[in-house]
């Protein structure tokens, strides 16, 4: 009989643990917004939650769904334009995962912002997709995201607080490469604060691999074309765009966070059973392994075939089963995700030493999810 007590006494403690667990882990929100980043690879909605800790105003990201939309896909055969129909199919989505939003969390038009990214603004008809998005969403989308506001944004949602001092940030897009480092100055108050140095290429995933597609006619060509652009043109404008920042290359970054539609595709193949943690470590030889993967068939037959056998929740197995198909016909093909890792590694290369740096993915260094809380902050109040 007290061997029963004794039991139910732990189980009991054992529960009441937990719960008081999970309790002190999610916080009392006061309130919700919204963005969405029309990227070059598809619309990302965030749903983002204020609370209050300490009598300080915090956010969290709480819900986020992404949509393939290949927009950036055919800019480099379509004399640099967006195509009318990937435009459609972007504010279609947007109004999809809105209206789903506005339902769930019982929300406004006033409470969602609607950017279009770094690498999709440089379209000359980037104004269609503001026009359209006025006149089926009565919205407004913002067109005019400089790249190192975006990296910004990125560094500051995504960068682990006790690796300001030491991080850098490789973000590759489909349309741009970009990144930097957070560093630290003394403000006229005294205080310590932080400033972003940065780097940026108009070349990202898609970008790279249409440029060196319409030279080639083979795969095996495409391949030795892509080494040969990035080697030869790619790797000088990196260089150059980070001696405007040296302290990039200081010996004191010791890490690098990567982030961007490639560097999820990476993800997903070395440990999709981790794809929804925040951040993800990882070695230089797995980008290594990742790449000369990439340049076998069997490779990628295996990779865009896959069934995520090692994904134990079945909800989260059907959408990235899901995703990867889109993904893989859409926008990131055998010879997109070739030119995203490449520029993943020449980044690293030219920032040095990378077989020395510790190594990270962030899912969460979705820009949109800082601008939220800058646009909306004012919103709350502690009472």
């Amino acid at each position: 009989m007290q061997k029963q007590i004794n039991k139910w006494l732990i189980q009991t403690v054992t529960f009441l643990t937990i719960a008081l667990g999970a309790m002190a882990q999610t916080p009392k929100y006061v309130g919700y917004r919204c963005g969405f980043d029309i990227g070059s690879q598809g619309v990302k909605l965030s749903v983002v939650g204020f609370y209050f800790q300490n009598s300080k105003l915090r956010y969290k990201l709480v819900y986020d769904r992404q949509e393939t939309v290949g927009l950036v896909k055919g800019m480099e055969t379509n004399g640099g334009k967006l195509r009318p129909a990937d435009i459609q199919e972007a504010i279609a989505f947007v109004q999809e995962m809105m209206e789903d939003a506005k339902s769930a969390y019982k929300l406004n038009n006033q409470d969602f912002i609607i950017y279009a990214s770094s690498g999709v603004n440089i379209a000359p008809n980037i104004g269609d997709l503001d026009a359209l998005a006025q006149k089926n969403l009565g919205m407004r989308v913002n067109i005019n995201m400089p790249a190192k506001t975006e990296a910004t944004y990125g560094a500051r949602a995504g960068l682990a607080r006790e690796d300001f001092d030491s991080a850098i940030l490789v973000d590759v897009g489909g349309g741009n490469t970009k990144g930097g480092i957070l560093q630290k100055y003394i403000g006229a108050d005294g205080r310590e604060r932080y400033t972003f140095k940065s780097y940026n290429i108009e070349f990202g995933a898609r970008r790279l691999s249409e440029r060196v597609q319409k030279r080639t006619a083979s795969f095996d060509a495409y391949a030795r074309g892509l080494k040969s652009m990035v080697e030869d043109s790619i790797a000088p404008l990196i260089r150059s765009s980070l001696n405007d920042n040296p302290e990039i290359r200081s010996a004191t970054r010791s890490i690098i966070y990567t982030t961007g539609g490639v560097s999820y595709q990476f993800i997903t193949w070395l440990a999709p059973e981790k794809v929804q943690e925040e951040i993800i470590e990882f070695k230089y030889d797995d980008l290594l392994n990742f790449y000369n993967m990439l340049q076998t068939a069997d490779g990628w037959a295996e990779f865009e075939t896959r069934k995520y056998d090692t994904v134990k929740d079945a909800k989260l197995k059907e959408l990235m089963v899901r995703d990867l198909e889109k993904a893989t016909k859409k926008v990131y093909n055998r010879d997109a995700c070739l030119a995203g890792i490449s520029l993943v590694l020449q980044a690293a290369k030219e920032i040095g030493n990378p077989e020395r740096k510790t190594f990270y993915f962030t899912r969460d260094a979705y820009w949109i999810n800082t601008a939220v809380y800058d646009t909306y902050k004012g919103d709350f109040k502690l009472k």
